[in-house]
């Protein structure tokens, strides 16, 4: 019986290891070619530098191939759970493969690979974000919006017009009857009706967009941005985006206490801090940071909460702090961070988030708390 039992799982480890070999030979042919667009739809623009990309990839095919081995073994039926814990924790920053982010339930079906498992069943971004149960709480919520007599014509107007200017170079946001579109105007116009006092506000469209390019589904990405505006990023949707000026002179103040130097310089150059944060947070680095680095972003977020957004607007200045020294004005202030952006430092998803919890060193929930309240006191509400 044991040397039956043995040679059982030895074929069922042998063929889990083809299975791995397979997924990435297909990874690898594919990201390496000199395709028109990237494994998310969006078009690469003109000058895209492949030899970075692919050198970079070369090295990044033997990280997906254990985190996606590392994440099988701990979503077995045995493994009761993604809730927070240090594993847990240690698992998110280190990265959750794509087909995994797409998880809701914590448990899958012991006859059923997790591999080979629906979209539909379960999805990580709502497990560890709390979404699936606001989603479990509310059942049918989301479609009474949607049928909802409310009359809110004014907001979808405004989005009516922005769905469209929504990632037109993502071939899933191209044609307003198919594709991802239908389902973005879906979304925003159920999340104005669930939060009336918010309505829409632009950078939800491009939240909204890769939230639904990740799960796929209408339903899970409106619960998902409702925990990003209500939980993550309080009051930076609000009329007057009070937590958004809040948290861009909170970001000031950690750069302040680890560069003066720079700090000064930048403040003596007459750089509006608003203008530099502004965009990164209202839409979490999207259309900043590269997507395989904005995903990885975002799988600390939903797991950690705004912390991780300071951890990486701080990152992203403070790497570049020699360059930033040398800006003469806010031209090169804004030249110098966009060039930064499309480098190997930030297509490089897996050492940049390595860098977030090196780069800024200690930053935690008690040190941002009291700068949002130190600034929230002198901002008029």
């Amino acid at each position: 019986m044991a040397s039956g039992g043995t040679t059982t799982r030895s074929a069922q480890s042998g063929a889990r290891q083809k299975q791995w070999t397979e997924d990435n030979e297909a990874a690898t042919a594919f990201l390496f070619a000199s395709t028109p667009m990237d494994p998310y739809g969006f078009e690469r623009p003109d000058g895209f530098d492949h030899a970075t990309y692919n050198r970079f990839v070369s090295g990044y095919l033997g990280v997906l191939a254990r985190r996606k081995q590392r994440w099988e073994q701990r979503l077995r039926p045995t493994e009761k759970n993604i809730g927070h814990s240090a594993k847990v924790k240690r698992y998110v920053r280190k990265g959750i493969p794509t087909e995994y982010r797409k998880l809701v339930s914590r448990t899958f079906p012991a006859n059923q690979p997790p591999a080979h498992i629906p979209s539909s069943d379960s999805k990580v971004w709502l497990v560890s974000s709390g979404a699936n149960g606001k989603k479990l709480d509310n059942p049918g919520l989301y479609r009474s919006l949607l049928q909802s007599d409310e009359r809110d014509e004014q907001a979808i107007d405004v989005i009516r017009t922005d769905v469209p200017r929504t990632f037109p170079e993502n071939v899933h946001f191209r044609h307003p009857d198919e594709g991802l579109l239908p389902s973005l105007y879906n979304v925003l116009v159920a999340f104005v009706r669930y939060r009336p006092e918010i309505g829409y506000c632009q950078g939800l469209n491009y939240v909204a967009g890769v939230l639904l390019l990740v799960v796929r589904e209408e339903e899970p990405a409106f619960w998902l941005l409702t925990v990003l505006v209500d939980n993550v990023l309080p009051d930076y949707y609000s009329c007057g985006m009070r937590g958004l000026l809040v948290d861009t002179e909170v970001l000031s103040q950690l750069i302040r206490n680890r560069n003066l130097e720079l700090h000064v310089h930048l403040e003596q150059i007459g750089v509006s801090w608003p203008v530099i944060f502004t965009k990164w947070f209202i839409c979490l680095f999207v259309d900043f940071l590269p997507i395989d680095t904005v995903l990885r972003v975002w799988d600390c977020i939903f797991y950690e909460g705004s912390k991780i957004i300071m951890r990486t607007g701080l990152t992203i200045v403070l790497a570049n702090a020699d360059r930033l020294m040398r800006c003469e004005d806010i031209g090169d202030v804004v030249s110098c961070l966009r060039s930064y952006a499309s480098s190997e430092a930030a297509v490089d998803c897996h050492a940049f988030l390595k860098s977030i919890f090196k780069v800024p060193k200690k930053i935690n929930s008690k040190e941002i708390s009291r700068l949002r309240k130190k600034y929230a006191d002198r901002i008029p509400k």
